[in-house]
């Protein structure tokens, strides 16, 4: 049995991963997965003691490291991707697997340090947003696939500049990565615009353009007052796709490649490359909206 820890528990992310490695009672159980969730470390202890219960989850521990000993391999799923970093180290230095879940990190600096020990170390370890595995998004892939190649994307989704959780990253990241997933990476600037307030926090809805060194561009749509929704549509050179996307089984697709993962039994398909740009691209566009101008990637 190949036994989980979680490090976080205030995302949802903490339920749906438990219930779907552990409960054969749910809908989205997987039977042969061959492993377990045995311990979770949480900030809130309340927070903790549900997602226990609610994942039947044995063993909460009192401090993040705690599960070292304990543990195969471990899913990092707290909501600010500024504590991922410190949160893994840990666990990748002593060459237990991990999983980082959306986003990685919010400073780049601390993502390349991530991909560095992780290589350095040869552990197994990734980190995506599960969206990019729902059978909605990888039917729109494959689309795109027969475009003779993606000359503009655009990708909408919702996100919010001002949260506690990082900025634009806690959620433009499933953006992000779905236009990487189609387009791939290489992105060489980023400019960003957000309009006029439509929340209580200041928030406006947002666009973004990406622009790739061959004259390429991804552009993401990203909503504050909008319906929860991603959608997708590319235009290539001898075709085009449109795809509202069913992202209702993301997290069951999202596992079914985790765990091989962790295992070291196969790569997801998410490059280190493609990781550390996610979070370069949100970077770049909380600065392009503090500086009202565009940011070249090279500078984060």
């Amino acid at each position: 049995m190949f036994k989980i820890g979680i490090l976080g528990s205030d995302n949802s992310h903490a339920d749906r991963f438990s219930e779907i490695i552990n409960r054969s009672d749910h809908p989205a159980y997987l039977p042969d997965s061959g492993a377990r969730v045995v311990a979770i470390w949480g900030q809130e202890a309340e927070r903790t003691q549900q997602v226990a219960a609610n994942g039947q989850i044995d063993t909460i521990v009192a401090a993040p490291e705690d599960m070292l000993g304990q543990v195969d391999g471990v899913f990092c799923v707290t909501r600010h991707g500024g504590l991922h970093r410190e949160l893994v180290t840990s666990y990748l230095e002593a060459g237990v697997p991990v999983f980082i879940d959306k986003p990685m990190a919010v400073d780049p600096a601390d993502a390349r340090e991530i991909v560095r020990v992780a290589q350095a170390k040869g552990v197994p370890f990734s980190s995506f947003s599960t969206v990019r595995f729902s059978a909605s998004t990888r039917a729109f892939a494959e689309e795109c696939a027969k475009l003779g190649g993606v000359r503009v994307g655009s990708y909408s989704g919702p996100a919010s500049r001002r949260n506690i959780y990082g900025g634009v990253i806690f959620y433009a990241v499933h953006s992000i990565e779905m236009m990487l997933m189609i387009q791939g990476t290489g992105v060489t600037w980023v400019h960003a615009h957000e309009g006029p307030a439509v929340d209580a926090e200041g928030n406006g809805n947002m666009t973004v353009t990406c622009a790739y060194a061959d004259g390429a561009l991804g552009t993401l749509a990203l909503t504050v007052d909008a319906k929860y929704a991603f959608t997708a549509h590319a235009i290539g050179r001898e075709g085009l796709a449109y795809r509202h996307l069913d992202i209702s089984d993301c997290y069951h697709e999202g596992v079914k490649r985790i765990l091989p993962c962790l295992r070291g039994e196969a790569d997801p398909g998410v490059s280190p490359e493609a990781m550390i740009e996610a979070v370069q691209i949100g970077a770049a566009i909380d600065r392009s909206l503090d500086e009202n101008r565009r940011v070249e990637l090279s500078e984060l």
